[in-house]
């Protein structure tokens, strides 16, 4: 093989291979982007009650950061305007407008995925300023309760004072008269705000949130935990029980800080529900939003950039040359007949309108008419312009044909066949002709098995939904396809057929 060939060859196949490894360990892209991962679905709906004046609803939305990615977001504000915006460590949704008459319905739906680390907590401990309603009095009181465990690590302090929430107390234990006030203190202003009250005067930033607990349900009802930031890390335990969860437990923030997920202004949203259910989807959604929003080059200039209704039309057509690929492979390295070069292909383009099984029955229909007229014009002595007319008309017809009886029985497959390439079944049947004259109908029907196989293999190559995402995720790998052509262009040995063909001659 040529030196120049092959210089070129490692080139295309290097160039697709750097991209590739840019767009996975920097700009975070799936290896596999056909690959299936689990996400979450979450849905909430409420029903508006405006009594004719402006209404505002504020409701908190999950947020992108971490290890946790929201994408498809879906947005129903009926005559109401939406929009969104950052409040603190929040993500609010706002409903406003003057409501119809009646109830007013509004969604928010959004695809979320999970990382393996935590979804909740960030990596600096921004909590909420401690409440207003906490006097003096009260703070000196939770300092005393938990003066003496300042010394210990911050973990081992938290769970000193998670254990508190029980009435165990490390020794030794507070005055039964500081435990005494205490207990009117949590009566009075709840068990969330005392606690956050005495994970404060141990020196641990805490903070609660609103959210969910990420599992298959309908709730009208929001889940409160606290976070407690020890150090390194965000740790998150039950207000009322004082359980610490593990760090495989997912849970969703909605709200945090001490804002209410839900409020709302000069009206009522009721019957607010929110739905969670798990699915299964392909990688490449995943990262179909993230990939939009970034304002790396790349990024901009990814087919995801496309309108929608292009970016169909480009997962087929960037698999063509994976069909001229296997082409080259069949003739060069098989030996594969084929009537003309990439005919194989467009029929194979054909055939996903048609369906492949219809394809082929209306393609050997259609050649085998054209021959049996071929045969009867020959005696006219057309010439070649004039005779390819004639077919090329006759071919028409009977596309025609088809797609008509296909709207009398129904069969819309028939009806597709105006998608099939005329022009190059006008050659076909040419060229069909010509070889059946100069070397036997045997040899006219094996060129056209040939074909058929051909276009058949590349049928199902281009139906392979994990390639054409590949490819559409990643278009530089056409580089590399470009390689593998040129490297089987070089290729000048014996084809399989012909080591078959002569096989007798070789044992001899």
């Amino acid at each position: 093989m040529k030196r120049p060939a092959v210089i070129l060859a490692v080139a295309l196949f290097l160039l697709p291979s750097v991209l590739m490894i840019y767009r996975i360990l920097w700009l975070g892209y799936p290896v596999f982007p056909a690959a299936p991962g689990k996400v979450w679905q979450l849905t909430m709906d409420g029903h508006i009650k405006g009594g004719g004046n402006e209404f505002t609803a504020l409701i908190g939305l999950p947020l992108t950061y971490g290890s946790s990615i929201v994408v498809e977001e879906r947005i129903r504000s009926g005559s109401l305007n939406f929009f969104r915006f950052r409040e603190g460590l929040n993500q609010v949704g706002v409903w406003s407008g003057i409501p119809d008459e009646g109830q007013e319905f509004i969604r928010y739906q959004a695809i979320i995925q999970v990382g393996s680390q935590r979804l909740s907590g960030a990596s600096s401990p921004e909590i909420e300023r401690n409440p207003e309603a906490a006097r003096d009095a009260e703070k000196m009181l939770a300092k005393r309760l938990v003066g003496h465990l300042r010394g210990l690590p911050p973990r081992a302090r938290l769970r000193a004072v998670a254990a508190t929430v029980q009435g165990s107390w490390r020794t030794p234990a507070p005055e039964a008269q500081d435990l005494q006030k205490w207990e009117v203190l949590r009566e009075q202003q709840g068990r969330l705000p005392a606690l956050l009250l005495l994970l404060r005067a141990a020196d641990l930033p805490a903070r609660s949130v609103q959210g969910l607990r990420l599992v298959e349900s309908v709730t009208t009802t929001l889940f409160t935990w606290v976070e407690v930031w020890t150090g390194r890390e965000w740790e998150r335990m039950q207000p009322d029980t004082g359980e610490i969860y593990e760090k495989s437990t997912a849970l969703l923030p909605l709200s945090t800080g001490g804002l209410p997920a839900v409020r709302v202004l000069n009206g009522e949203v009721s019957e607010v529900r929110w739905v969670l259910s798990q699915q299964v989807i392909s990688q490449w959604r995943i990262h179909f939003d993230r990939i939009r929003r970034s304002d790396h080059l790349l990024d901009r200039w990814s087919l995801f950039q496309l309108p929608p209704d292009f970016q169909g039309t480009f997962r087929i057509l960037l698999l063509v040359p994976i069909g001229a690929l296997l082409i080259v492979a069949l003739r060069n390295l098989v030996g594969f007949p084929t009537f003309g070069i990439f005919m194989p292909v467009l029929m194979a383009l054909a055939f996903r309108s048609t369906g492949l099984v219809y394809g082929l029955g209306i393609f050997a229909g259609v050649v085998f008419i054209g021959y049996l007229v071929r045969r009867r014009i020959e005696r006219l002595r057309l010439l070649l312009v004039s005779r390819l007319s004639v077919i090329l008309t006759l071919v028409i017809i009977c596309i025609t044909i088809f797609a008509l009886i296909g709207n009398k029985i129904g069969l819309r497959e028939f009806m597709a066949v105006g998608l099939l390439p005329f022009v190059i079944l006008t050659m076909i049947i040419e060229r069909f002709f010509v070889i059946t004259e100069e070397a036997g109908i045997r040899e006219g029907l094996w060129t056209a098995a040939g074909t058929a196989a051909v276009a058949t293999i590349t049928h199902e190559i281009l139906h392979l939904e994990p390639l054409q995402l590949t490819f559409f995720v990643y278009p530089e790998l056409l580089f590399a396809v470009a390689a593998l052509e040129v490297l089987l262009g070089r290729y000048t040995g014996y084809r399989l057929s012909e080591v078959i063909r002569f096989r007798g001659v070789r044992g001899k």
